[in-house]
């Protein structure tokens, strides 16, 4: 789940490049969100960038470019602790380490969400707060507070002359820090943005195992309805599809929601034993909510995890109801 908060952030940069940004420096938080929004080509880049996460920390390495094929490839490393890669060519992961492969492999990381301006500021008040300086750049803070309970404030720190988030901070309702993404090292590549990358650092390593798409067996439906009656405003359903259980028969049906900045997962996943129980717990950021439901003389379990307060991931149990309405793919 941490991949996909880290990288989310690094898809916000995907958006402009410097010249654009040269011609006229916004100044107000409409005009950078214009500029966010308005650019759909990539841009090159690389560098290095820490993730804290309750008082933990990480490093990581990214590279970033569009190839001669104009596909966009993004390739992540992690510099310390376990040996973990990651690839993803045009917003679908095509590879990632063995040693993550089993926990990932089935949650939609690093969504190359394109922001949807109109839609987020139903769900938060955005505004710039000050100046700021990032990895040696200058940059521009923008803050997207939320306008309910269901929901975190988010801090972006803009690259002035790319747009590029270079950091990015998480924070609760009282202003602390639940989660950080930063730039240490971050450097633009100029050039044809179709460049081939002649250093070879966008070439994977043996461990980055391929992942398949996860297809549905042909005995079954794709749920296409929410499992959730009540999810917060602003909400959407962006992916929903199966996977086989680990541990036992059964499929689980795994669905993706988000309002455009923040995510949550829901899982429905049979139960072997019936006297399984249900908890709920913090992580840092994460809320993981599990409860157990009835569907006729079987039991399964709903999950909800998501960088959301713990009582909106509750809530969203709370609501589950064993899948209906399904329909053919």
């Amino acid at each position: 789940m941490r991949v996909k908060a880290l990288c989310s952030s690094v898809a916000l940069g995907m958006m402009l490049t410097g010249q654009v940004l040269a011609a006229a420096q916004p100044h107000t938080a409409e005009q950078w969100l214009q500029l966010l929004q308005s650019a759909q080509g990539a841009q090159n880049y690389q560098g290095s960038f820490i993730y804290e996460r309750k008082g933990a920390f990480s490093t990581h390495q990214v590279w970033h470019q569009v190839n001669a094929q104009g596909q966009l490839l993004e390739r992540f490393v992690q510099l310390n602790g376990p040996a973990h890669e990651m690839m993803r060519i045009d917003g679908r992961v095509a590879c990632m380490s063995s040693a993550v492969a089993d926990e990932l492999a089935t949650v939609d990381m690093w969504p190359a969400t394109v922001l949807q301006i109109q839609e987020l500021q139903h769900s938060y008040d955005i505004r710039v707060l000050n100046e700021s300086r990032v990895a040696g750049h200058a940059t521009a803070v923008l803050l997207f507070a939320p306008r309910d309970q269901h929901r975190y404030a988010v801090e972006l720190h803009m690259d002035k002359s790319t747009a590029i988030p270079l950091k990015t901070l998480l924070l609760n309702e009282h202003g602390e820090l639940l989660e950080r993404f930063q730039f240490v090292q971050f450097k633009a590549q100029a050039g044809a943005v179709h460049e081939v990358d002649e250093q070879g650092l966008l070439v994977v390593s043996e461990q980055c195992q391929p992942v398949d798409q996860v297809q549905a067996p042909k005995t079954q439906q794709v749920q296409r309805e929410s499992v959730a009656s009540w999810v917060p405003q602003g909400f959407t359903l962006l992916r929903s599809h199966y996977k086989p259980a680990l541990e036992h028969s059964g499929d689980v049906l795994s669905q993706v929601y988000s309002d455009g900045l923040a995510h949550f997962s829901v899982f429905f996943e049979p139960l072997a034993d019936a006297k399984v129980q249900g908890g709920r717990r913090q992580i840092g950021p994460t809320a993981v909510v599990s409860k157990k439901v009835q569907q006729g003389s079987e039991y399964k379990m709903v999950t909800v995890i998501g960088e959301i307060p713990l009582g909106t991931a509750e809530r969203i149990a709370l609501s589950a109801h064993a899948e209906q309405g399904v329909m053919d793919d």
